[in-house]
């Protein structure tokens, strides 16, 4: 062959061994299917150390990392992805043991990264017979009752005495994890009782770790049930398990009661306070000081905060303390001169005149000083208008619809001057008390406003108008099955904010003055008594307060009651890990 001939070919061979995704077509939206192992899934009396997982199609070697094996030997399986198989390579086999290999949701084809659904279980056993025990459930998310996926599920198995393992320190027994639906199944326990919960477990550690979501079981010990045949969620195809309340398991197998009740709501248990990090200097009377996660304000008074020369302590009287829009890691300071070559900025905690800074979990920040060098440039920055409040979105010539609970207001870029903002009525302005918790952010009550009027600030307006009683209606309802405390009603209409209420004895509730549309309802039995939702704690044990989710519960009418059917709360089961 010619040289220049040969050096086309071998051009248009390596080309042709590059795999590269065709251009054009439906995008592929697949994920890949499971169509066979070595051994067998349900194997019997299995001796060889290599489990060998054939797909549909090729697989990104990143695929390795989600590949678990319970029982965990002394030292780690060797996981190797090999076009569109998996290799796996275990250091030791017991005796009469029951091998579960699961394939996580983080497992993805090559051509197109599309994920599995639900995770793949593969079992075999080293002896005569196979644990066929069953457990499933779903995660929930407490705002919306939708499913919550890609959590880590862990099943730790109980002895005798049910004392609950720390979740923090020990690895599991078995290992799964949710599907997109938040769905979750084992499907080849050893039957008995198990501590069940899911993990974020970003890290892959195997371990439950601070500031990682995480959902507690409804109670301390779920017991697995023995089932005569393989599960048929265990779907090789690694599509979405069976909804709950499906199928024709063992009564008490399922540890869900309906769609709208799983068993496990994901929260985040966060104890661990802001810390100050650094000041940002913005100009010669403008800082900035910066914690390592977002705070609050919980108001912009002066009184916790003081700024001062290092050199002679000569206190340096402050103009603002705010929260700028956008910037939820830092608390800003204005002081009423220029600073010196070197200040100091201190925070002494809630005080007369200013409210706590902390997390939105409510972990205040213990008193700090920091010292920094001021700016050497003049402040030039204006108090200018961000948007108006609600922040909806309203044509040029439309008035702002205000329902019920709305508060309009102003937010401005940093704190603007007093009488920054007026209320106009049939072309009269007039100054109205605002409030504030953030020193940006000002709203006017809502109770005490006409029902029209305009705000102006800034050389801009907005027109409001107020929905009066004869175009509103009232939610009635009753909540049954409340026991253990107070029962709150959270309605969320169609606009404005949700509207929490406090359930009588009896578990009747009424909320007035709503617009009209549909409404969406969270009910929850409040056991600790702060007055919110608790997801419950891993360690120690505490279960999630039994919460009911209804996000279609009823459309409201204009002057009208509407009823809504009872709202039945789940029992409230578990208690301390002392069981």
């Amino acid at each position: 062959m010619p040289r220049p001939a040969l050096l086309v070919f071998l051009l248009a061979l390596a080309a042709c061994a590059t795999p590269i995704a065709p251009s054009g077509g439906p995008p592929d939206r697949t994920p890949p299917a499971l169509v066979g192992s070595l051994p067998a899934e349900g194997a019997v009396n299995v001796t060889g150390r290599t489990v060998r997982l054939m797909f549909s199609e090729r697989l990104d070697p990143s695929g390795a990392q989600a590949v678990t094996v319970t029982p965990e030997g002394d030292e780690p399986a060797e996981v190797r992805v090999r076009g569109s198989e998996i290799e796996i390579v275990l250091p030791e086999l017991r005796e009469a043991t029951t091998y579960v290999v699961t394939v996580g949701t983080e497992l993805q084809d090559q051509r197109a990264g599309v994920a599995l659904a639900a995770p793949i279980v593969v079992a075999f056993a080293t002896g005569p017979t196979i644990d066929r025990g069953a457990l499933d459930g779903a995660v929930g998310d407490p705002e919306t009752g939708g499913g919550v996926g890609d959590l880590a599920v862990w099943a730790y198995a109980l002895a005798d005495t049910l004392a609950l393992p720390d979740v923090r320190a020990v690895a599991p027994d078995y290992r799964t994890g949710t599907g997109a639906d938040g769905a979750f199944q084992f499907a080849y326990l050893r039957p008995g009782p198990y501590y069940v919960v899911a993990v974020e477990d970003r890290n892959r550690n195997g371990r439950a770790d601070a500031g990682e979501r995480f959902a507690a079981p409804p109670r301390p010990a779920l017991t697995a049930v023995a089932t005569e045949a393989p599960r048929a969620a265990a779907d090789t195809t690694g599509g979405a398990a069976e909804p709950p309340g499906a199928g024709a398991l063992p009564d008490g197998l399922r540890i869900v009661g309906t769609g709208a009740a799983p068993g496990f709501w994901v929260t985040t248990q966060d104890s661990t306070a802001p810390a100050p990090l650094r000041v940002r200097t913005l100009s010669s009377t403008r800082l900035a000081v910066r914690f390592d996660e977002p705070v609050r304000l919980g108001g912009a008074g002066l009184g916790p905060w003081a700024v001062a020369d290092s050199a002679s302590g000569q206190p340096v009287a402050l103009a603002a303390v705010y929260q700028a829009p956008g910037a939820p890691f830092e608390v800003a300071l204005q002081t009423a001169a220029p600073l010196a070559a070197r200040a100091r900025v201190t925070y002494a905690g809630p005080g007369e005149g200013g409210a706590a800074l902390a997390d939105s979990a409510g972990n205040a920040v213990a008193p700090f000083a920091l010292s920094f060098s001021p700016a050497d440039r003049p402040d030039t920055l204006a108090a200018r208008v961000v948007e108006f409040l609600p922040a909806a979105v309203v044509a040029a010539d439309s008035a702002q619809v205000l329902a019920r609970g709305e508060a309009p207001g102003v937010v401005f870029s940093a704190p603007p001057a007093e009488g920054a903002v007026t209320l106009e009525v049939d072309g009269e302005a007039r100054l109205v008390p605002l409030e504030t918790a953030d020193g940006v952010r000002f709203t006017v009550a809502a109770d005490s406003l006409p029902p029209r009027f305009t705000l102006a600030a800034g050389g801009q307006s907005r027109r409001y108008v107020r929905l009066g009683d004869d175009a509103t209606g009232a939610l009635v309802g009753r909540v049954e099955g409340g026991a253990g405390g107070a029962v709150y009603v959270e309605v969320t209409p169609a606009s404005g904010p949700p509207v929490v209420v406090r359930a009588e004895p009896d578990g009747s509730f009424r909320v007035e003055r709503l617009a009209p549309g549909p409404v969406g309802l969270r009910v929850w039995i409040d056991v600790d008594g702060d007055g919110r939702w608790s997801g419950g704690s891993l360690v120690p044990y505490r279960p999630a307060e039994p919460l009911r989710i209804l996000p279609n519960a009823a459309s409201v009418r204009a002057r009208w009651d509407t009823e809504v059917p009872p709202v039945v709360l789940p029992a409230r089961v578990g208690g301390s890990a002392g069981l």
